[in-house]
């Protein structure tokens, strides 16, 4: 009977400890959708500089033609 009790708490011990290693285990993390998203709108963010920025140049160029056709 001793026997009997010793093995049913000895398994109920180990569930216990099993389950709370296991609960304690470090998971993966997730990929956040919303940084996902945010480093799409920075890609976007950045390309309309770069078209922005070509487009100043263009009219400093225009510019500067109509500058030397008028004098």
């Amino acid at each position: 009977m001793k026997a009997k009790t010793f093995v049913t708490v000895a398994v109920a011990a180990l569930l216990v400890a099993g389950t709370f290693a296991i609960a304690q285990a470090p998971t993966s993390p997730k990929a956040d959708q919303r940084i996902d998203k945010l480093l799409e709108q920075n890609e976007q963010i950045l390309k309309n500089q770069d078209d922005i920025l070509k487009a100043l140049a263009d009219l400093k160029e225009s510019m500067l033609i109509l500058k030397h056709r008028t004098t």
